[in-house]
């Protein structure tokens, strides 16, 4: 069978540095455990979990105290809290959660914060409009002029807000007389009139929720945080993903208050896949640590990971030990996920200090083969693969493509991924971005745009389930207070909003929204679009023009310039929310390199070439500066042998690769 039997030798050196592992906890001397993949870093993790447990629980329990276990995504929290089982003394969860957690209660603070945020945001607005040459015509204006301009374009805000998505003629040809008779000369560039008018109306929202938190309103009393969104709404007092985290650092930074809170709370703070965590974070575990210090107080800090396996551009890498210096160190050798012929290609492949073995002496059995071939033999090498190994359902075939477009094209959203791929805002440097804001699978990470059509779709996808709870497609608890009828009518509304294309959608949930007496369905839709202006079509028409365009072709209306997203079909914008929702009950599943980051599978199929996207050259380069020293590698050859790592360890049994390009002829 394989994967079985551990010899008695083998075991004990693992169990040793575990043990290792313990002794730090116990002596509170923060650590790093660092090893590669397959290793048991989770199961390590869990292990020290489960020995602070069983050494501190009641200690705990009685200071009122927990162990803090922070994830990089909700999914890894899901894992370790299965594997672990119920405990009162410990919290998972991923890093944005726990920093909510405690900071959310310091409600005077945060909402010092995000005072000095708003003024910052307002002054950045201020200094944009007295030197961007977009604006040189407004600044011509005396100060009388400039304070009428904005009164006059809100008191038209409705006319304006209809008429952003016309043409430039007809967009001028709405706005009042008054604007083409005494500001002729901002409204002779309807792109920089729009930029000027939307920055005017940004400015006016932040002045005035400041003075609605200084007058102490209702809703602007406190600042919050809600993981469904990805963008700051300042105005409305919700903040955003990388926010969150900048209030967080600002508060640990400032009061040494926040530290003692910490510290008092979490003695124990585990870190899994630190190499994916923000340099933020790790920046807040070390003045944590060093307060600790400081005061002669206990606290252990451990991180879990393998820096040779930081794909993210933003993960903090090879930083940890510069951003949290004197940390005590951790290695294991010992793998426990693979079959040893996939273990020692990945030894090859990491080609450093950290050499593995399996941990099984029944390990052999595994299979590799690598294979030429061209960009048109990819789905035969995918079939040959499925039959080699009998993909079924339940024995699922995993392949993973170096180039995100195959993987969007064999996972039946191809347009959806073209449309992106051709929006303004992936253009050169920032077609980086749209791998992780279209295909991550933890929807923090996805852009504006995508989100917004990833809570769409799931709504959509959600009132179609007859088995999904009502408290999971509702925003807030207000349905309880509906009666079962009016719920019936209410799912029966949202049932019937369909479309072939996503325009034939947004139209039909659009026209129910205009004329619908429902709250409770306006409060939805309201949730989804989560819009800066009023709720309706045009709105959601311009947010994706802004989202995706920085520029654009004056004559043309907005409908025209983004028809190619409206046309989407709504079959691909489903097939694209189940592969970001891992729906992968599949006889193959499709995924990119990073997608796959933590996970392991029986069959593995990966096709390669010599560019990874627009990396130009990256695996090219890897096996041509392979076997150099040190010294003469590149940056290009450390990014290529980390992704193409991550990409053979996933495999547990089965590895087969083709390479679709002629580079390793030459290369060896």
């Amino acid at each position: 069978m394989g994967l079985s039997q551990i010899d008695d030798e083998d075991l004990d050196n693992e169990r040793k540095s575990i043990e290792k592992l313990f002794k730090y906890s116990d002596t509170f001397d923060s650590t790093v455990f660092n090893s590669g993949a397959g290793s048991g870093k989770t199961y390590a993790l869990i292990e020290c979990l489960k020995y602070i447990i069983s050494c501190h629980r009641e200690d705990l329990k009685s200071h009122n105290q927990k162990i803090a276990c922070i994830t990089y995504t909700n999914v890894a929290a899901d894992h370790i809290k299965q594997q672990l089982g119920v405990s009162d003394v410990v919290e998972i969860s991923t890093i944005h959660e726990r920093i909510w957690s405690i900071i959310c209660n310091q409600k005077s603070a945060v909402l010092s914060l995000h005072i000095e945020k708003l003024n910052n945001e307002i002054e950045l607005i201020n200094n944009q409009l007295s030197s961007k040459p977009d604006y040189e015509k407004y600044r011509e204006l005396n100060s009388s002029l400039q304070t009428h301009f904005l009164q006059l374009m809100y008191e038209n805000k409705k006319k304006y807000n209809m008429a952003y998505n016309l043409n430039a003629a007809g967009f001028k040809a709405a706005m009042p007389k008054e604007v083409h008779q005494q500001y002729t000369e901002l409204i002779s560039n309807v792109s920089k009139f729009k930029g000027l008018v939307d920055k005017l109306f940004k400015r006016k929202r932040y002045i005035e929720c400041l003075q609605k938190i200084e007058n102490g309103e209702k809703d602007y009393k406190e600042v919050y945080y809600d993981a469904m969104y990805n963008r700051d709404r300042l105005d409305k007092m919700r903040i955003s993903h990388d926010t969150l985290l900048e209030y967080g650092y600002k508060l640990i930074e400032k009061y040494p208050r926040m530290r003692q809170l910490v510290i008092d709370h979490y003695p124990y703070i585990l870190i899994d896949e630190y190499q994916d965590t923000a340099d933020i974070v790790v920046k807040i575990m070390n003045i944590v640590d060093q307060h600790a210090k400081k005061i002669k107080h206990d606290i252990f800090i451990a991180y879990f990971g393998d820096s040779v396996q930081n794909i993210y551009d933003t993960g903090v890498g090879t930083k940890l030990n510069q951003l949290h210096p004197t940390l005590s160190n951790v290695f294991k050798m010992y793998n426990r996920r693979s079959y040893s012929e996939i273990i020692d290609v990945a030894n090859s492949v990491r080609n450093d200090e950290i050499v593995q073995k399996s941990i099984y002496s029944d390990s052999g059995g595994g299979s590799v083969k690598f294979y030429y071939g061209k960009s048109e033999e990819v789905s035969e090498f995918i079939g040959m693969c499925a039959k080699k190994w009998n993909a079924q359902n339940e024995n699922t075939l995993h392949c993973m493509f170096a180039t995100n477009q195959l993987v969007a094209e064999y996972s039946g959203f191809s347009k959806v991924y073209e449309v992106f791929k051709r929006a303004e805002v992936y253009q050169g440097i920032g077609y980086k971005q749209l791998n992780t804001e279209l295909l991550s699978h933890d929807t923090v990470h996805l852009g504006k745009s995508q989100s917004l059509l990833f809570r769409l779709m799931k709504l959509y996808t959600e009132v179609r389930d007859e088995r999904q709870p009502l408290r999971d497609i509702f925003p807030t608890d207000k349905y309880r207070d509906m009666s079962f009828h009016d719920l019936k009518l209410l799912i029966t509304s949202l049932k019937s909003l369909d479309g072939n294309t996503l325009d034939e959608l947004l139209i039909a949930i659009f026209n129910e929204y205009d004329t619908s007496n429902n709250q409770m369905y306006k409060l939805i839709i309201e949730r989804i679009f989560d819009a800066d202006e009023e709720v309706s079509y045009d709105g959601v028409l311009r947010f994706f023009l802004t989202s995706l365009y920085k520029t654009w072709d004056e004559t043309l209306e907005t409908k025209l310039i983004i028809q190619e997203l409206l046309n989407m079909k709504i079959v691909e914008l489903l097939n694209w929310f189940h592969y970001v929702h891992r729906n992968e009950k599949k006889k193959i599943c499709y995924h990119t390199f990073h997608s796959t980051k933590g996970l392991e599978y029986e069959n593995v199929a990966i096709i390669l070439g010599k560019d990874f996207g627009q990396d130009k050259g990256l695996f090219e380069t890897f096996f041509k500066e392979y076997g150099k020293s040190v010294d003469q590698i590149s940056s290009k050859y450390e990014k290529g042998r980390n992704i193409l790592y991550v990409a053979v360890t996933r495999a547990i049994k089965n590895l087969r690769i083709l390479y679709i390009d002629d580079v390793g002829r030459d290369t060896g």
